[in-house]
């Protein structure tokens, strides 16, 4: 109960202080972490080039190629909508036309390693789904539609392959829930361990805190803002990285071509990790044969809208979400510019941490005593808790009363100008305040002959869950990713 109040009150407390702050980050966040939606969010003016674009191809991954325009006196920030899905597209015919001159071998073989891990004689489910399935021809089972594949059913509570020793990776340990009651049974005992093990801990509502306290609580509720708006990308970091199941537990010495990225969840967002990274083929071999090893499925990443899961063993398939749904299609790309520190420096100077400290000070004291003239005998916690939201609103709205009305119209974010700084400005910058470097980010999409290595899924479409590694036709780029929320 203690818990749960004291993270209301630290919500509370961060929307009183810094409300229009907050706004700005969940759209910034949700620019960040949706990576399909990247490409399509940049700044789009509707200008129209003369005459056909000359470009180069740049392979940015194995197999992923970016467009890069030859005249230089193009401004690409002014492309219109039409030529960027122009390039967009020659992008997609030159990684595919390079596929099919390279005399790569089709992974045909090592596809169906997996294939008995696959309930494809599960009738009852497959019938079930109607993405693809009409009422008038669903009963033919799983081979309609005019699909060159089957549709295929997994399930998160599928066993991994667990073939070979796991000395480079982190441990994958998946929890394999068979059933709705299993799962809800063990998040319950998860949350009783949390509130046991931090039984006394937090902070009491109805005991004054000091002013260093306030503000040590105010910079752990914002750092996951710092962490979204500047991820970790700089290779030098990689420390720093959660750790995650499946990842490599160190940087690997021979690694090349480094793509990295993390950010944490933040209210709405979705929490995002990558590390690829490219080497020969034998030195990639020991993370791919790992990779194998704590695969619960194989797919072609061209066949991921082919395969639905079965989250439970008692789950209605009818409106079953795909690995399509579940999986990022791309993947964050790291540029060599820093991220710019203009809004950082302009955020501090106009929401200064320590003058919303003074103002929660005052507040929290102010309700205590407006609180404590109140003494009831025998009250219970609910009843105490309540009467103490009850007396703060009371006040805050009070306080909110005297305060000017913001001016939104001249205060819009969208309108503000933020201080520019050269690249070498910015990056110190960036070192005094956030004591690393953050990068600038592009996205774009994993080639299609890219085998994943799912270890493991579930959620659905609009809270995804995946933790994968997706490896290159010629084995000699690998990619881990965990997404969640």
């Amino acid at each position: 109960m203690n818990k749960k109040y004291f993270v209301l009150m630290m919500l509370s407390l961060a929307l009183y202080s810094q409300s229009s702050f907050a706004a700005e980050v969940v759209d910034s966040q949700n620019q960040n972490i949706s990576i399909e939606q990247k490409n399509n969010t940049k700044l789009k003016q509707f200008v129209q080039t003369k005459g056909p674009v000359k470009v180069d191809f740049v392979e940015v991954i194995p197999g992923a190629f970016k467009a890069v325009i030859k005249d230089k006196s193009i401004d690409t920030k002014a492309l219109s909508m039409g030529d960027e899905i122009i390039l967009e597209r020659m992008e997609k015919e030159h990684g595919s036309q390079r596929l099919k001159t390279s005399g790569n071998p089709d992974f045909g073989s090592e596809y169906k390693t997996f294939d008995p891990l696959y309930n494809d004689k599960d009738e009852k489910a497959l019938k079930e789904i109607k993405h693809y399935n009409t009422e008038s021809t669903r009963n033919e089972g799983y081979f309609i539609g005019g699909r060159e594949k089957p549709l295929r059913i997994v399930s998160p509570y599928m066993k991994k392959n667990g073939k070979g020793e796991i000395k480079l990776t982190n441990p994958v340990n998946t929890k394999d829930y068979r059933t709705r009651a299993d799962r809800d049974a063990a998040n319950e005992r998860e949350i009783r361990e949390y509130l046991d093990k931090n039984k006394g801990k937090g902070h009491d509502l109805f005991t004054a805190r000091s002013k260093a306290e306030i503000k040590e609580s105010l910079e752990e509720f914002f750092k996951p803002i710092e962490l979204i708006q500047y991820p970790i990308n700089n290779p030098k970091d990689y420390k720093r990285m959660p750790t995650i199941p499946g990842f490599p537990k160190n940087m690997p010495s021979f690694a090349k071509n480094i793509h990295m990225h993390s950010n944490p969840g933040f209210l709405q967002g979705r929490a995002y990790v990558q590390f690829g990274f490219g080497g020969t083929p034998e030195q990639l071999k020991p993370y791919i044969d790992e990779a194998l090893s704590n695969s619960k499925v194989v797919v072609l990443k061209a066949d991921i809208s082919n395969v639905y899961v079965k989250r439970y063993i008692d789950s209605n398939m009818a409106y079953a979400d795909s690995l399509y749904a579940l999986i990022p299609r791309s993947i964050l790309t790291v540029k060599n510019t820093t991220v710019p520190m203009g809004k950082f420096i302009q955020e501090r100077q106009d929401h200064p941490i320590d003058k919303s400290v003074d103002e929660i000070y005052e507040l929290e004291n102010q309700v205590l005593a407006e609180f404590n003239k109140v003494q009831i005998a025998d009250e219970d916690n609910s009843a105490k808790y309540k009467r103490y939201f009850e007396t703060r609103k009371r006040i805050e709205d009070a306080r909110d009363a005297l305060k000017p009305k913001p001016d939104y119209e001249n205060k819009r974010s969208k309108d503000k100008v933020y201080p520019i700084y050269t690249e070498k400005e910015n990056q110190k910058l960036q070192k005094q305040y956030l004591h690393r470097l953050s990068y600038n980010e592009d996205s774009i999409e994993i080639p299609d002959n890219y085998v994943l290595y799912v270890f493991d899924f579930g959620g659905s479409w609009n809270h995804p869950y995946s933790l994968a590694a997706a490896v290159s036709p010629d084995s000699n780029y690998i990619i881990y990713f965990c997404q969640q929320g």
